[in-house]
């Protein structure tokens, strides 16, 4: 029997029984409040702006003040790359190949990113770290949410670990929490067979812990997180003001009311 969730890549969305429902990491973005974003993208566009104070005449006011806008997503979207290459180190590792530090096209991955890759590879050598099931999507099927969890693995301890990686400069955050909290009390993992490509879904697998594996160039820490059904119930408490955020906003703002004609 084929899985009841589809996920798009292409615009990154998930289908459960033919309806569209939430990722996890969209629930917590848009139902979270994120005041240190607005600071560093106003240092962003800052250390553009100084770094190009030459180029004002040359640009023009207008132009200038849109590339030092568009500073802090570029700096964003390169930081979103070096993680997805960190992922696809990872796909590697777990399933016995040597690191090929290459992207499709053939060039390079950037050194920092290398470095990272040899230290996750060091976090799996050292903890032995047996998979169970990796980059594979989970749902709920009664709260209407899906995801893609990075790993579930045997660690060294003998406990069963639900794994994310996380690759951010400045470590890890209370949502970091709450996204595990979400995976881990999923209904369903959607199981790939690998000698088919079947995809089915069985129920979700128990795990005994939660924790971010912090990959840098300079090493690796296993940080352990909250992910009990306290957490979970606070992420259910999100799904609605997300669902608000991104569907149910415009209709709840009518048309100007025109004044009455006077009672004659």
């Amino acid at each position: 029997m084929a899985s009841r969730l589809v996920f798009s890549a292409r615009a990154h969305t998930y289908s459960l029984d033919g309806k569209r429902v939430p990722g996890v990491t969209t629930v917590i973005n848009r139902a979270t409040d994120k005041p240190a974003l607005v600071n560093a993208a106003a240092r962003e566009a800052a250390i553009w702006g100084a770094a190009n104070v030459d180029a004002l005449e040359m640009l023009g006011v207008d132009v200038w003040i849109k590339q030092a806008a568009a500073a802090p997503r570029a700096v964003w979207n390169g930081k979103a790359q070096r993680g997805t290459l960190l992922h696809d180190a990872a796909r590697q590792l777990i399933r016995g190949e040597p690191l090929t530090p290459v992207d499709p096209s053939g060039k390079r991955w950037p050194d920092d990113v290398i470095r990272s890759a040899e230290w996750l590879a060091r976090f799996m050598d050292e903890w032995d770290a047996e998979p169970i099931v990796a980059e594979t999507a989970v749902f709920h099927e009664a709260h209407l949410w899906a995801g893609t969890l990075d790993l579930i693995a045997q660690l060294r301890d003998g406990r069963t670990w639900l794994l994310d990686y996380k690759t951010g400069e400045t470590g890890i955050y209370p949502k970091d929490a709450m996204q595990l909290a979400a995976y881990r009390h999923a209904t369903h993992v959607v199981w790939e067979d690998p000698e088919t490509g079947q995809r089915e879904d069985r129920p979700m697998f128990p795990v005994q812990e939660a924790a971010c594996v912090w990959v840098r160039p300079d090493g690796y820490e296993l940080r352990p997180v909250r992910a009990d059904l306290v957490m979970y119930e606070r992420f259910c408490h999100m799904l609605p003001v997300a669902e608000w955020t991104t569907w149910d906003r415009p209709a709840t703002v009518g048309e100007p009311v025109p004044v009455p004609e006077a009672a004659s």
